[in-house]
């Protein structure tokens, strides 16, 4: 077995890749929704070390 993108199929039926879908807005609000603290981890992080 090869590498393969991770795709599904949309409402028409036609394939679309995972990369056109999660953009980096969306992966976001999926890690902060997984996990609650990471936003909270993030902001005290870049408090610390502001760059």
């Amino acid at each position: 077995m090869g590498d393969k993108p991770i795709s599904f199929r949309d409402v028409d039926g036609n394939f679309v890749s995972a990369a056109d879908v999660w953009n980096e807005k969306k992966l976001e609000e999926l890690f902060n929704r997984l996990n609650p603290n990471r936003s909270l981890r993030l902001a005290r992080t870049k408090k610390d070390n502001p760059s």
